[in-house]
């Protein structure tokens, strides 16, 4: 289950600056969802090569790193779980259902082998739903948004088909309580969460592919009770917060378009390429918005609302459908994940816009994650 596998658009011009030398490769650390391979890649920059793979669980999407950076979390899409990796030994902690293992199927029929394989035990449907064991291999609600609480106790955690939000108690690890969000139309799954003052907001869509509109939803931050909806594209794949600016930025995948919202319903719209897909706050101000269809990045200017479009191009080397960045250490550069066939990890240097390095890994991937180390 990938939504995004089709092919780009024609391709943009590379806007470069010849005058100005891109920044070295730091030496990082960085971890990339493999969503077809059920692992999580980790990644020495300094010597550019996957150092490491780890087995999470069925369709490893967003990551989401604790705020010291000791634990990165998993939205397991296919498992119904969230992997708590330890980012200094990579190795999984423990694993943390998001819904509980159902004693019945939907119509009513009792499903006899998850008393048989004492299921209600399990942390995760990946102990028995896989490629070679338990069919489907993809199990539960499709976990899939992440975000943490200020205080860092509790995860939240936006479910796709059961149109829920769970919240995590990180301490027991156990479901401390669920809320279920009504549709807003025809939008029920609810995709990413985003953090603004005491709100929660959350992107609901319909099933995909759909063309129906989908919908911002705001909850009390404290209680998760209903605040209010605004419209939004079809797909609204990824949600930025932008507390500075008291609004939450939303990229709409299917209707290629980013808009940014504020609390009272007022929206501007900004530019971006087909596809727009993973946001990612810069230093500069400005937010790169991963254009997935365009096989580029889109820097946007929200104050002077403008907008370059820079084809992700490397000795030669088209590097096609970008899902997600992060910030390398060094402040000056960006670790993008591009999920084409031949997935990379490139480096794009912020200054030039260019990219300047890349790691293969593999297709499909999707999220990243980055720990910094010292440049080298």
């Amino acid at each position: 289950m990938h939504a995004y596998a089709r092919s780009g658009f024609a391709l943009l011009f590379a806007v470069g600056c010849a005058q100005s030398q891109p920044t070295p490769t730091p030496h990082d650390r960085v971890f990339v969802s493999q969503a077809g391979s059920s692992t999580i890649a980790v990644i020495d920059t300094g010597k550019g090569e996957v150092e490491q793979r780890i087995d999470v669980g069925m369709l490893p999407h967003n990551l989401l790193l604790s705020e010291d950076r000791s634990s990165l979390y998993v939205a397991l899409v296919g498992s119904q779980a969230v992997a708590e990796v330890d980012t200094s030994s990579g190795r999984v902690r423990r694993t943390m259902l998001t819904a509980p293992v159902p004693e019945h199927r939907a119509d009513g029929t009792v499903i006899q082998a998850h008393f048989d394989q004492k299921a209600f035990s399990h942390t995760t449907c990946y102990d028995c739903h896989r490629p070679d064991g338990a069919q489907p291999k993809y199990a539960g609600d499709r976990p899939f948004g992440l975000l943490l609480s200020p205080d860092g106790k509790r995860l939240l955690v936006s479910h796709l088909r059961s149109s829920s939000i769970a919240a995590l108690d990180l301490a027991s690890g156990s479901i401390e309580r669920t809320v279920v969000l009504q549709p807003a139309g025809m939008a029920t799954e609810a995709v990413a969460l985003a953090q603004l003052g005491n709100e929660i907001w959350v992107s609901l869509r319909a099933p995909q592919p759909s063309s129906s509109p989908g919908a911002l939803r705001r909850l009390d931050a404290v209680t998760l009770e209903p605040l209010g909806d605004a419209a939004s594209g079809a797909d609204p794949a990824s949600l930025l917060a932008l507390p500075s600016r008291d609004r939450v930025l939303v990229s709409n995948f299917e209707t290629d378009s980013v808009t940014e919202q504020g609390p009272d319903g007022s929206a501007r719209r900004h530019a971006a390429a087909p596809g727009p897909l993973g946001l990612l706050a810069l230093p500069s101000g400005e937010v790169l918005v991963a254009d997935y269809y365009s096989n580029a990045v889109s820097f946007l200017d929200l104050d002077r609302e403008t907008s370059e479009t820079v084809t992700l191009e490397y000795e030669g080397k088209l590097h096609a459908n970008p899902t997600h960045g992060a910030l390398a250490s060094d402040g000056r550069s960006a670790w993008l994940v591009t999920s084409g066939t031949d997935g990379y990890l490139v480096q794009v240097d912020l200054a030039t816009r260019r990219v300047i390095h890349q790691v293969p890994i593999d297709g499909l991937s999707f999220g990243v994650a980055v720990i910094p180390g010292a440049p080298r």
